[in-house]
């Protein structure tokens, strides 16, 4: 691949799709321009697509690309006897029976917790382990999607896997200790993942997302469904930090379930939350989140991490502006080396934990 070629780097997830040109696949580089569009069709990703990248009739824009399938998932397990892990029967029975995942149906990535080194039967298997991936059929129907807008995928990653190698090379950037609360709401489900440094160090799902919203705000307001409770909500028209209480309080719940057994088991308290993929309209969320838990609201300054990483702006194009949910864009650029003795440094690992 020729390192001057122009590249761009998109997430997309069942909100918006965000999108960086740069002059190149990967750092050293420099970040060209950005844009935002809501999600829609392959037709109008394909619009923007050619929109930034000026390309010829008929030619294919190289990609790297963050997916968020609906039937994604990110799982931490303590594997008591991990040798066992060395037997594929083995394993796939143990995803199947401990997270109700059938292997043969979906793409399953196996990595250290530890070190986010992927893990085989050739490299043997820690103790501590992340299952992630997402079913074999919806990636398909996500890379047509991605193929028919005419990007061509240098990498097609899951976005979630993404967004915590970006978060855990931030916190190692800016030298954040302590632990870290990353939240995905979804339409149907959430998922939470809390983060020391660059380690991930609890992943679980929530079963509650945006949609068990809907009827408390067609009670509050009496509308006359849920669609319409639907539409408002994720409209611009309307705020909702008033009704936020009540609208969280299932997620708040699970979330201080989970920030409470880890800081019982651990002994560390959670320092901050970050919540990825929302739109701009739902941004109250993290600060609503943020005081119920008696927590910071995580607000990344990206200017000076992707520096470290060998990546800057083009003059013109404005990174400090960029709100929270571009760290996901961001994760996708990282290229970081291992270090030549003894343990990686945490960025090694943020982006070593990547599907």
């Amino acid at each position: 691949m020729v390192k001057s070629r122009k590249a761009l780097f998109l997430e997309i997830s069942e909100y918006s799709v965000l999108a960086a040109r740069a002059s190149g696949l990967e750092p050293p580089f420099v970040i060209e321009a950005v844009k935002e569009i809501a999600a829609g069709s392959p037709d109008e990703l394909a619009a923007m697509v050619s929109e930034m990248m000026t390309l010829p009739a008929g030619q294919y824009a190289h990609c790297v690309v963050g997916i968020h399938p609906t039937g994604r998932f990110v799982r931490r397990a303590t594997m008591e006897n991990p040798a066992k892990a060395k037997d594929p029967a083995f394993l796939a029975d143990y995803v199947q029976s401990q997270f109700q995942i059938d292997p043969t149906k979906s793409v399953v990535a196996v990595l250290n917790a530890e070190s986010g080194q992927f893990a085989t039967a050739e490299t043997g298997y820690t103790k501590d382990l992340i299952f992630a991936g997402a079913p074999f059929e919806e990636i398909k129907t996500r890379q047509q999607a991605i193929v028919q807008a005419g990007i061509y995928p240098e990498r097609l990653e899951l976005g979630s896997i993404a967004t915590i190698a970006g978060l855990g090379s931030y916190l190692a950037s800016e030298e954040i200790k302590s632990p870290t609360l990353l939240l995905e709401v979804t339409q149907d489900a959430s998922q939470v993942f809390i983060m020391r440094g660059a380690q991930l160090d609890l992943a679980r799902p929530i079963p509650h997302g945006l949609s068990s919203m809907f009827p408390i705000v067609q009670q509050e307001l009496g509308l006359k469904d849920e669609e319409s409770a639907r539409k408002l909500f994720y409209s611009n028209t309307f705020d909702f930090t008033e009704m936020g209480p009540a609208l969280l309080k299932k997620i708040l719940k699970e979330l201080q379930s989970s920030t409470g057994f880890y800081e019982v088991q651990t002994g560390q308290t959670i320092g901050q939350i970050h919540l990825s993929l929302l739109p701009k309209n739902l941004s109250w969320m993290s600060g609503l989140l943020a005081r119920s838990l008696g927590i910071d609201a995580l607000k990344p300054e990206f200017p000076d991490w992707l520096r470290s990483l060998g990546i800057e702006a083009a003059p013109g194009c404005e990174l400090a502006a960029l709100d929270g949910r571009w760290l996901g864009v961001f994760g996708l650029m990282g290229k970081y080396e291992a270090k030549p003795e003894g343990k990686p440094d945490a960025k090694t690992e943020a982006t070593n934990a990547r599907a």
